[in-house]
């Protein structure tokens, strides 16, 4: 396994500290609280049909990749994720993860080794790469896991040019989930013709969820706020 400091969170689950951007992987509150809550739950409860197309920025220790494969109520699942941290991802064959794993074991070991699993419910690609590059060849993403290294560290997979090719390769009825409340964020986003919203749940901190759809989460609340965008600072390269 890597030389990363190792962090338990709040649910229980471990994440790692990366060398590279000194922040962890995942909040305090838990990686597999985070990746539920503030990702897969709201995304699948959007997104209804049979064969889901998902984008998740950026792989790191693949919670939000694995977790989706055992939670997916889809017929088929294809999950797309860039990475740059090669050996992180090679050293995912011993990571700690929690027990409900060893379920999709052999899935974890194919994507550590081969970046790539694929069988008649899953398929899953690990791009080890620039993701600003590897986005512009995907189209017909239905999901989209928005969960890069802070715009504070890794800025340049938070800037407006960046949301304007997530938005060419999103479907219509697609969405985008993410933990960053940052106001040039969801301005960028807002500008790009997205409706805000807020995570519903009490368990975890406030994220966003964007949509070019109106959505109809019970407690979900639309960004008033950015009803006067013209104050606002969208980030830029």
């Amino acid at each position: 396994m890597i030389d990363y400091k190792k962090v338990k969170t709040k649910d229980g689950s471990l994440t790692l500290k990366s060398p590279t951007f000194n922040e962890c992987y995942h909040s305090s509150e838990g990686a597999v609280v985070e990746s539920l809550y503030k990702h897969i739950i709201p995304a699948f409860e959007v997104v209804k049909k049979d064969e889901v197309n998902i984008l998740d920025i950026c792989f790191g220790l693949g919670y939000n990749t694995f977790l989706s494969v055992l939670k997916s109520p889809y017929k088929k699942i294809n999950i797309y994720s860039p990475e740059m941290d090669e050996k992180l991802v090679k050293s995912l064959r011993d990571f700690e993860y929690p027990k409900e794993f060893e379920s999709i074991r052999n899935i974890i070991d194919k994507v550590s080794t081969n970046y790539f699993y694929e069988d008649e419910r899953v398929k899953i690609e690990v791009f080890i790469g620039d993701a600003r590059e590897y986005i512009k060849t995907l189209k017909n993403i239905d999901i989209v896991y928005q969960d890069a290294f802070s715009p504070k560290v890794n800025k340049v997979l938070w800037t407006y040019e960046y949301f304007s090719d997530i938005k060419k390769l999103l479907n219509d009825d697609g969405v985008i989930t993410t933990y960053s409340v940052a106001t040039p964020v969801r301005c960028a986003l807002f500008k790009l013709g997205f409706n805000l919203y807020t995570h519903p749940y009490d368990i975890i901190r406030k994220g966003t969820i964007a949509s070019f759809k109106n959505l109809m989460f019970p407690s979900a609340k639309f960004d008033e706020k950015l009803k006067r965008i013209g104050d606002c600072k969208c980030l830029r390269d």
